[in-house]
This record gives structure tokens, sequence and C-alpha cells, in this order.
């Protein structure tokens, strides 16, 4: 999810590509031609050898598993309309998740890290998730403890939550906590939005358990908030990156594969120690390719403790070697995040942004064969996706 999005515009087919789909074309257009007006055969012609039967067989044992579904993350745009007069999210609600609107299954809930409150505001509208922390008093280094209730704030993130009810109470089914920065006290940076030199971890090496603890004790107080079970967590996303900056516009940190694999194994061993079995979701790439090579560099003991794949498909090299490696380990794969806004220009009138987000939709399902695909952000700001600002849709 970079400021930037790192939206390359669809790549054409090869020429060959398209010379062959042509010529597919006209070769079936002209045999449908023949056979609908058929000539006279030529004196001379040889008798036309009998047709061949051919038979087709469905082999019903070769099934996809069933799929899961559609879905958005809430994040920004739940972060802003869940504060809304009733009318107006509800309105959105109904459209997103509605049985008379698109009928989502899926929601993304991101558990906030949160800047101090002593930073000046700098993000992109609602990209300030607030955290679940709670700041009780003058603060000292390492102040938080996870095992101390008043370091805690259970009714943090009240309009994303509000949320998270309305999906469900509308049908949804699917709900997965993910995160996109550990909280500012954690941090090398002190900022939420990513270190220094963008191309380094901002999670301090002394870090890893209390961002765990973290973690879990978030997921057990949105559960316990909003009466939602989620089915997954999410504990990094777009981690092999150098986009994450401090002072960027939105919350996020870089994590190099060896980092990714120490963070999964510090959650899946968290949540081991409080009971609780929800799956750990890795590493929401930002693309294919760098998803195979992340995954690749894992220990089989990491590889074990991921309970589901996730790649975005900002990039899209790539999609059939994921595909695979899901495939080989046995473990579902989600199409986890994507928007396509930016390859087209924004615009309320022309076909043009549909048919990108219906090509990519497509081509996504076709080559990576994911058990659900959800969108980034079905609501936007409008504002910042102006032709002034992102130019977006």
């Amino acid at each position: 999810m970079s400021s930037t999005r790192h939206r390359p515009a669809f790549p054409r087919a090869p020429r060959s590509r398209r010379l062959y789909a042509l010529g597919a074309a006209a070769a079936l257009a002209a045999t449908a031609f023949t056979a609908a007006e058929p000539g006279p055969a030529p004196a001379d012609a040889a008798a036309p050898a009998a047709a061949t039967a051919l038979t087709v067989r469905p082999d019903p044992s070769y099934q996809q598993p069933a799929f899961e579904g559609w879905g958005t993350a809430l994040a920004w745009f739940a972060n802003v309309t869940g504060g809304w007069p009733d009318a107006q999210r509800n309105a959105l609600a109904d459209a997103l998740y509605g049985a008379d609107g698109l009928g989502f299954t899926i929601a993304r809930y991101n558990i906030g890290g949160g800047d101090s409150p002593e930073t000046d505001p700098y993000m992109r509208p609602g990209a300030a998730v607030p955290g679940y922390w709670n700041r009780p008093g003058p603060e000292a280094p390492d102040w938080w403890d996870p095992h101390r209730a008043d370091h805690w704030n259970p009714d943090a993130d009240a309009n994303q939550r509000w949320w998270v009810t309305a999906a469900e109470a509308r049908g949804a089914t699917t709900f997965e906590a993910f995160s996109n920065s550990p909280p500012y006290f954690m941090t090398e940076s002190g900022l939420v939005s990513g270190a220094v030199d963008g191309g380094r971890d901002n999670l301090r090496a002394d870090q890893y358990d209390r961002f765990a603890a973290y973690l879990a004790g978030s997921l057990k107080r949105a559960e316990s908030a909003t009466g939602v079970t989620f089915d997954s967590l999410s504990p990094v996303n777009e981690p092999n990156t150098d986009y994450w900056q401090a002072g960027g516009r939105q919350e996020g940190s870089h994590w190099d594969p060896a980092s990714q694999a120490r963070m999964v194994t510090a959650l899946r061993a968290a949540l081991d120690a409080g009971g609780v079995e929800t799956p750990v979701a890795a590493m929401d790439e930002t693309n294919p390719g760098t998803f195979r090579s992340n995954w690749e560099s894992y220990a089989p003991g990491v590889r074990a403790a991921v309970g589901r794949l996730n790649t975005h498909t900002y990039g899209t090299d790539g999609r059939t070697g994921v595909r695979d490696i899901a495939k080989g380990e046995a473990v579902p794969l989600w199409m986890s995040e994507v928007d396509v806004g930016g390859s087209v220009p924004q615009s309320f009138t022309d076909m043009s942004p549909a048919l990108d987000l219906a090509r990519r939709i497509n081509d996504d399902i076709r080559e990576l064969e994911p058990r659900a695909w959800v969108l980034w952000q079905a609501v936007e700001d409008y504002e910042n996706m102006s032709p002034g600002h992102e130019d977006s849709n």
C-alpha cells in the first residue's frame, strides 16, 4: 500500500501472441463461414474424409477448492466513515456488504500502530489508525508492558470497529486482522511511517516479542469489542520494499526476509502461548515475484508457522509461481490487496477504470488461482484521488 501505489500500467500482450490470437480468430471465422455457406466442390476434388468422432468427458476429480469470497480492507476509509452519522455510514455498508449491494463477504481489519500523541499530524486522510496501546503517564524508556491492563486501550479504533460489526450484520463471514507498522515506541525512527532510510527495518531488534504480544493482545481486544472471530492475522505488509520512509503519508515498515521470518515465528509463539489458534498469514508482499523470493528464503519451520499465503498484485509477474507454491505447500492463497487507480486517469464517466479493474480481477483469478480476492479501499478520499494528486479511481 505504498503512497504512490507502484501501479505499472498493464503491459500489452507480446506481438507474437496478438498475431496468434488474430490468426486464430480469423481461422475460426473462416471455418464458421465455410460451414455456413458451403459452395460446390471442384469436379476433381478428392472426397472429404469422414469426420472423426470426438468424445469429451469432464473430469470431476480435478476441482479447485471452494472460493472464499470477495472483500475490501477497512483501514483508512473505515477510520473516517465509521464516525459518520448513522444514515450515511449505513448506506455505505449496505452498498458494500448488503444483499442488494456488492455483497462482499470478507473484511480486512487494520490493527493500527499509532504515532506518539506529541507528533504533529502528517498522514493522508484516515491513515492515522489508532493503536490499542494506552500511555497512562509520563513516558519512560520501554514503558509499555503488555501484561499491564492500564497500558491497553480496549476502546480504541471505534470507527473501524463499527465497520466490522456492520459487515458481519450484513452477511460477511471472513475477517482478517493485519498490521502495517509497530507502534511508534517500538520503532527505530519513532514514527510508524517507516525508518529514516526506507530500505532498513524500522522495528527495533529487541522488540520482536513485544510487537508479537501487541498484535496478539490487539486481536483479543478487537474480537471482544466486535464479537467477531478473526480468521487470520497478518503481521507484516509489503515488507521487502524501500518505500516505507519516516514522514510518509501512511503506516509502513520494511522487513528484510530474515526479519519477516523472525516476526512470523514470534507471532505464532505468542498466539500459541495464549491458546489462540488464529492462523498467521504472510507475507502480504507487494507483488508475486517478491513474494516468491521472500518465501524461498524461509526455513521449513517458518513456512510451517504460516497458515495462509497472502500476496498483492501491484506487480503481476510471477503469479503462476506463487500459485504453484500454494499448491505444493497445500496452504490457502489469497490475493489480499490491490487497487488499480493510477493505471488510467480518474474518470466518473469513462468505462476505462472499470475495464481496467475487470481485467486485473480476471488475470489474477486465471493465473494466481487465489481462494479470495480483496480490494484495497472500496471507498476513497476524493481530494486525494483527484487529478492534481494521485489521479486515481
